[in-house]
């Protein structure tokens, strides 16, 4: 990710180029730490307008959501190019935009008004490639350090052969991942194009994937959440599940700790131990509820989201999968995922 300052360049540049010449931008940072966010302020005259924007950076749909999730008082959106997706989703959440490419749609509280079309249509179609559960144990595989190719994602994942290779190909469709002129064969070498990006929109998948998961929510008592995993829980589970994890926020608290505290346990068990609900409340010892739970359990997305690190004897998420399901609560969540991102390997290496 560019730098605060190369961030503030170009706020200011895209700012000023759908402004009449004469208006004088000025950009500070902002005080938000999970996303860039900047204060702008416009001299038109005599008049100032002033109001907060933030960097959505290529400014996908799932870019922009994840930028005001984290910092909901955004008032305009920045981004490289900004997606009709975006734009329409900005649209309808009262927010104005402005991107690299000349467009703009600011409408604020102050009188600032401003609708430009850029010149050039827009030629970059948002991809056709849909994010898939293979892709998704392909990236997290990647993410873990298995080497891109057929062959290892094949013996990490336990996804068929053909399965990782359309998973692959996918992947590097979405300019992820890229491989020498002529590679080919089911052990050729890829390679990861910019580790951000790869984290980026593996994140936004996995967030938009895993909303559409059954979820079973329970209710124990406990006086501390992690005293309870350490001392009782986790080897209720090593002796039922085959595999386990938890992730979200008490996940980060044991990784890099960034939230005083959190009230429901993300937990992931294997598909055994998932659609046997009597014996997954007996081995966590609570009950299936619907309302006033403190345990959220999901089936494991894959063989890999559970190969994160072991610490205090409690299974974490691949830390990657755990930066993902922090993004999709979003607020002070997503602080705990930039946290985890800037103090802990979420990989993946180039």
């Amino acid at each position: 990710m560019p730098g605060a300052m190369d961030l503030s360049l170009s706020i200011r540049n895209a700012m000023s180029a759908v402004l009449p010449p004469g208006v004088r931008v000025e950009v500070e940072h902002g005080t938000t730490k999970a996303v860039p966010t900047f204060i702008l302020l416009i001299h038109a005259g005599t008049g100032l307008h002033q109001f907060l924007a933030g960097w959505s950076g290529e400014g996908w749909p799932a870019d922009v959501e994840r930028l005001i999730a984290a910092a909901p008082q955004v008032e305009v959106v920045f981004g490289r190019r900004l997606s009709r997706g975006a734009k329409d989703w900005l649209s309808s959440h009262h927010r104005g935009w402005v991107d690299e490419s000349g467009d703009a749609n600011v409408n604020l509280r102050t009188g600032l008004v401003i609708f430009r079309e850029a010149r050039v249509p827009h030629l970059e179609k948002e991809s056709p490639v849909r994010w898939t559960q293979t892709m998704i144990a392909a990236a997290e595989a990647v993410l873990a350090g298995v080497p891109p190719t057929v062959e290892a994602v094949e013996q990490a994942t336990g996804i068929s052969r053909g399965a990782s290779n359309n998973a692959l190909a996918r992947l590097e469709e979405l300019k992820l991942l890229e491989r020498p002129e002529g590679s080919r064969g089911p052990r050729s070498a890829r390679r990861v194009v910019d580790p951000d990006t790869f984290l980026d929109q593996y994140a936004s998948a996995a967030a938009s994937l895993g909303r559409k998961k059954r979820v079973i929510k329970l209710h124990r008592l406990w006086n501390d959440p992690l005293e309870a995993f350490q001392f009782e829980i986790a080897s209720a589970l090593n002796n039922t599940a085959k595999s386990w994890a938890i992730t979200g926020a008490a996940a980060s608290a044991l990784v890099a700790p960034y939230l005083s505290n959190f009230t429901v346990v993300e937990l992931y068990v294997d598909d055994d131990l998932f659609s046997n609900r009597d014996q997954l409340a007996d081995t966590l010892g609570g009950k299936v509820v619907d309302r006033g739970y403190l345990i959220e359990v999901r089936a494991l997305p894959t063989r890999i989201s559970a190969q994160g690190p072991i610490v205090h004897g409690i299974h974490v998420a691949l830390l990657a999968r755990v930066y993902a399901d922090l993004l999709a609560v979003g607020g002070r969540s997503a602080e705990a995922a930039h946290y985890l991102r800037e103090n802990a390997d979420v990989g993946p290496r180039s």
